[in-house]
């Protein structure tokens, strides 16, 4: 936090943590970065530190990562979002040469990061970026990021499988956030069911349909935090425009504000239903509220006398006229 009793224009240094330094430099997320720092893989002025929230001037101190020094520019992050394909592993390098996301983008995005993880199994939408901060603002649970999956799943879903969904599944890390869920499609022997999260949970989705009895049969993300396939198809990819970038740090950065719980109106109080007759004609007239004030009882003791002198003024006006036709037709 700035010292207030230091001008905005002073030659007091801006420090920010080496964490936030190494992400802003593209080199990792801001988690990479601590796990770089308490590897003791990192250098402040020529001193490793292995400790976390050590500060540095980005101006004046020389940070090194294995003995490279970061660079710090001041150019827009660059994003990328992929159609991950189905059987490809969110990873660099696979020992089990599995095919990997990296496979499926050009060279030169090979200094980007992945946004998050999809499970080998999954496909949908998968950002990459060099923006460590932005990484960390869209994966950090504390600023809950939506996440938006369709799940192919097997059996008829009800409203109370919904339920149980949105208000929260037990599961062996714990009982999950609540959520949004519903049907999207229902048949006769499996349903589309679209779940929004603000967790980001190992297989947590799939976990979840297990644990309510409905596994999923396929799984695709097709939302996050706002940015859609659009058309996309499957191993294809393309680059976030600089408006498309700013939107997508200000949904990350706005986090919390928006509430993901499923907002539930209060059911009206039952009115008690009389048992018989007698029961009604025994109850005591209604009484003006309690809380209603004398002027307020003024008031409708006036309207109800104006009404009945303005229908009686009604029936005095018409009786001679029906006097009249009486005698006529005698």
């Amino acid at each position: 936090m700035p010292n207030p009793n230091i001008p905005a224009d002073s030659d007091q240094p801006q420090l920010e943590r080496v964490s936030k330094l190494i992400a802003r430099a593209g080199l990792a997320s801001r988690r990479a970065a601590e796990e770089l720092i308490t590897a003791g893989r990192v250098a402040v002025n020529g001193h490793f530190i292995s400790e976390q929230g050590v500060k540095a001037d980005p101006d004046q101190d020389k940070i090194t990562v294995d003995g490279t020094a970061i660079k710090l520019e001041d150019k827009p992050a660059l994003v990328v979002v992929l159609h991950k394909p189905k059987y490809t592993i969110t990873t660099r390098d696979d020992p089990e040469n599995r095919p990997t996301v990296f496979d499926l983008l050009p060279h030169r995005y090979a200094n980007l990061h992945p946004v998050g993880r999809l499970d080998f199994e999954t496909s949908g939408v998968l950002i990459f970026s060099d923006d460590g901060t932005l990484t960390h603002l869209l994966t950090h649970p504390s600023h809950g990021v939506e996440k938006v999956y369709e799940a192919r799943v097997r059996g008829e879903v009800g409203k109370e499988t919904l339920d149980w969904l949105e208000k929260g599944v037990r599961l062996e890390d714990g009982v999950t956030a609540p959520c949004r869920a519903r049907v999207l499609a229902q048949r006769e022997k499996n349903a589309l069911v679209e779940i929004t999260l603000r967790e980001g949970r190992n297989r947590q989705v799939r976990r979840m349909l297990e644990a309510v009895s409905h596994a999923a049969s396929s799984l695709r993300r097709v939302s996050f935090a706002g940015v859609e396939l659009e058309g996309m198809a499957p191993g294809e990819h393309r680059e976030l425009l600089p408006v498309e970038v700013k939107k997508l740090r200000r949904v990350a950065e706005m986090g919390l504000k928006s509430k993901s719980r499923p907002r539930n109106r209060p059911k009206p109080h039952p009115r008690p239903v009389a048992q018989d007759a007698e029961e009604t004609k025994a109850r005591p007239e209604s009484k003006p509220h309690p809380r209603m004030s004398r002027s307020n009882n003024g008031r409708a003791r006036n309207a109800r006398e104006n009404t009945n002198r303005e229908s009686a003024g009604r029936e005095s006006d018409q009786a001679p006229l029906a006097r009249r036709i009486e005698r006529k037709w005698k």
